[in-house]
């Protein structure tokens, strides 16, 4: 007989149930990620694909533990006493990260009530995430939030916490196990682009603005150019760009911003800028956003 047919008269067949270990990672990645197939949720070049091009997954978070904080369904008893369930409370959780200081501002700057998809990593480094009635693969929609408390808690591993509040009962009740050949923490660490933090240092003028460049919580970023900056975001500009970018000291980079093409930047007009460092395809290093108001 076929030893994994379905449900035997005597119960599930335990030799063929995949067990769901304990989760020690989470991985984030935008709302829209999808993989059409389990195949290609397997295949570690579709994830660096993802990391190193499209940038639409994120690093891998490290869970110290995790509190599910789903409501309990609720339960009505009927004049016979009989009982029933009237409802599916959609699952929730809150998410204890083995982070540090500078990762944790970062997390919270992303995580701020959007809507994320979110793969679980288990204990055996498999995926644990929904598959929809056509075979594609994904994360379970989720709202993440990442507040802070500001002092520093006793307990060290709770300091850095995630709140999150998955969006679709479904999803969990249409949830697969993804079993890895290749260890995605690891593996996906390692193709993420190096991070780089950027801050303003001057208030916008004529057009220009300076703003400083460190490796992610460390020394200045030296050797940028103007074509390692890119604008994400504008007021309805024509071509939005940076015109030029001037090295100083200690990372300081003196930006000429421009609106269009022999434009400077003028009073009302506002741009959203990062670094982003390309190789071939390949985005080595990323910084964060910042939003630049020109008010004068």
């Amino acid at each position: 007989m076929n030893v994994c047919a379905p449900f035997l008269p005597q119960g599930i067949n335990k030799s063929c149930l995949a067990d769901l270990k304990e989760i020690k990672n989470i991985i984030v990645t935008d709302a829209s990620v999808t993989f059409a197939t389990t195949l290609l949720a397997q295949t570690l070049s579709t994830w660096k694909a993802k990391v190193q091009t499209d940038l639409s997954v994120y690093a891998p978070l490290g869970v110290n533990d995790y509190d599910p904080t789903t409501d309990d369904p609720n339960i009505v008893t009927h004049g016979s006493t009989r009982k029933t369930v009237t409802n599916n409370p959609i699952p929730s959780g809150v998410f204890y990260l083995a982070s540090n200081f500078c990762d944790y501002k970062d997390v919270q700057d992303a995580f701020r009530g959007g809507f994320f998809r979110m793969f679980l990593v288990d204990s055996n480094g498999s995926l644990y995430g929904t598959r929809t009635d056509v075979g594609v693969v994904k994360g379970f929609l989720v709202e993440l939030t990442a507040p802070t408390k500001g002092l520093p808690l006793k307990e060290v591993g709770n300091n850095f916490k995630v709140y999150a509040n998955f969006q679709n009962y479904d999803e969990f009740k249409n949830a697969v196990i993804v079993p890895l050949t290749w260890n995605p923490t690891l593996e996906l660490s390692e193709a993420m682009p190096a991070g780089l933090n950027l801050y303003v240092t001057s208030a916008i003028t004529a057009g220009s603005v300076v703003v400083t460049v460190l490796n992610r919580c460390g020394t200045a970023k030296t050797g940028l150019v103007a074509a390692d900056w890119e604008v994400l975001e504008s007021s309805q500009l024509v071509t939005p760009g940076i015109a030029t970018s001037t090295e100083g000291a200690n990372g300081s980079y003196t930006l000429t911003l421009k609106k269009s093409t022999n434009t400077p930047l003028a009073a009302g007009d506002m741009v959203v800028i990062r670094v982003k460092l390309v190789a071939s395809t390949v985005v080595t290093y990323i910084s964060n956003r910042i939003t630049i108001n020109a008010l004068a």
